[in-house]
């Protein structure tokens, strides 16, 4: 099949990565209705790549169809366009003013944009390539586990998911005072950025930093706990403002931070009330690097959320977001069963330990938890501000729409 080459549109089912393969595989084998036996390497997710990729998907529909076959279509045929309209722009773009060729150019032996253009469209150069790609795929990742494609290994730096370039910018917002707090693991020092969002806005929107260090000299902490405050416009201890304003608040700060937002109101129907009840502390990223002594992490969270509540007297709750960081986060019904338990019982171990560390009696406020599974997706906030507008007009009623 040929696959055509149109700028910026990928072909529909494509998918970016194995591990969106792998979960497409399991969706067709799940539930009542598939048709689809679901592979016996993905029952056991200790079985390598390559042994899924010599199997066979088994359809009631029709006769087996070999993986390795649907890999090289999904991973490698349809990914060609994308790879082929990036070297015509980039070649176009070195045309106005260099004599150099772009390396798939030079490789394809053509010698001007429109051979290109042409050799791009042939479908035995797209079935060539296609072929090289798999090759590659298969030699770089036919030993991996299929558990392997949904974890997420310890970096260098000892964390899985912390670098120093999660913290926002001083540019971005104003800096308040840094404050230390000293524990037995070491001094923890704590950092609020507030950020500018519209004036008008009754919700005002702060990120908050805290690293453990048992060293002070150390660059890289050996426990963080990111997260954000929002505090409201309040008359008589009544909030102005609601729902929208939180998120566009939110807005103005990340689109990880308008979903944890978002999450909030979707998981907890008390959120309004809450918010009455006063304003709101959420914690994003929590995470003990891997060498650090077993319970810096804690030390580094409440020394953080003590601070916080003493220079923020209204926080009333904390929202906290349940999140293995041994996982890749994905929808479960994308995850083979075996590693779908193995998240879940990892939230509940987590839930149970910040249960365990008595927040709210320690500092007198609501604890409550949320799952952001849509992450930093950028098409998903854009969904949730698009639903949010629809919901403004709503409420404003048929009269107020035209205005």
């Amino acid at each position: 099949m040929l696959v055509r080459l149109v700028p910026g549109e990928p072909p529909a089912g494509t998918v970016s990565s194995v591990r969106e393969f792998l979960e497409a595989l399991v969706r067709v084998a799940s539930g009542s209705d598939a048709v689809v036996e679901l592979p016996a390497a993905l029952k056991h997710p200790d079985s390598t790549f390559g042994q899924l990729l010599a199997s066979s998907l088994v359809t009631q529909l029709g006769p087996p169809v070999s993986i390795e076959s649907m890999a090289r279509q999904r991973l490698c045929l349809q990914v060609i366009p994308r790879l082929l309209f990036e070297g015509l722009r980039s070649q176009e773009d070195i045309d106005k003013g260099a004599q150099r060729r772009t390396q798939l150019m030079a490789e394809s032996g053509c010698e001007t944009s429109d051979d290109y253009s042409r050799w791009a469209h042939d479908a035995a150069t797209q079935f060539a390539l296609a072929d090289e790609l798999l090759r590659v795929l298969k030699s770089k990742l036919s030993h991996r586990s299929i558990r392997s494609f949904f974890a997420v290994n310890v970096a260098s730096n000892g964390y899985r998911r912390w670098t120093p370039q999660m913290r926002a910018a001083e540019s971005a917002g104003s800096v308040l005072a840094r404050h230390i707090a000293r524990t037995s693991f070491g001094n923890v020092s704590i950092d609020v950025l507030r950020y500018s969002v519209d004036e008008e806005l009754p919700v005002r929107a702060y990120e908050w930093c805290a690293e453990l260090r048992e060293d002070a000299a150390s660059e890289t902490p050996d426990a963080i706990a990111y997260g954000m405050a929002y505090t409201f416009e309040r008359e008589r201890g009544v909030p102005f403002g609601g729902q929208e304003d939180l998120l566009m608040a939110a807005d103005c700060v990340s689109d990880v931070d308008l979903l944890q937002v978002n999450a909030f109101f979707e998981q907890h129907p008390d959120a309004p009330m809450l918010i009455e009840a006063g304003d709101l502390a959420f914690v994003w990223l929590w995470e003990r690097r891997a060498s650090s002594r077993s319970g810096a992490g804690k030390a580094c969270l409440q020394a953080a959320l003590t601070d916080l509540r003493r220079r923020m007297r209204r926080i009333r709750t904390i929202v906290i977001d349940l999140k293995p960081y041994q996982f890749a986060v994905c929808d479960g019904a994308g995850m083979p069963a075996t590693l779908h338990i193995e998240k879940l019982e990892a939230v509940d171990r987590l839930q149970g330990f910040i249960a365990g560390l008595r927040l709210d009696e320690m500092l007198d406020v609501h604890c409550c938890f949320i799952v952001n599974r849509e992450g930093d997706d950028p098409n998903a906030a854009l969904r949730v501000l698009g639903y949010a507008g629809l919901g403004q007009l709503a409420a404003r009623g048929p009269g107020k729409v035209a205005e």
